[in-house]
């Protein structure tokens, strides 16, 4: 979970033209816990995972769900 989380956190980022410290910023989330979000064994707390959201304008889905191929986002449907 914590690298497809990465993963999605650095598409949104990149997406907006964001750098990490503009994400701990908005967010209040450290920029040394941002950087550690894919490298831990477990996921980052649910209170990080909401400010990170919050901050990204996305859903907590959008943020921590492995992106497929078959996947439509943004309210269309999945052909799995």
């Amino acid at each position: 979970m914590g690298l497809a989380i990465e993963d999605n956190m650095q598409r949104l980022i990149d997406e907006r033209g964001w750098t990490v410290y503009r994400l701990a910023k908005e967010s209040g989330v450290t920029v040394s816990a941002l950087y550690n979000i894919g490298k831990k064994k477990q996921g980052p707390y649910a209170e990080t995972l909401v400010k990170l959201s919050d901050a990204l304008g996305v859903t907590l889905d959008e943020l921590v769900r492995k992106k497929t191929r078959n996947t439509v986002m943004k309210g269309g449907t999945s052909n799995d």
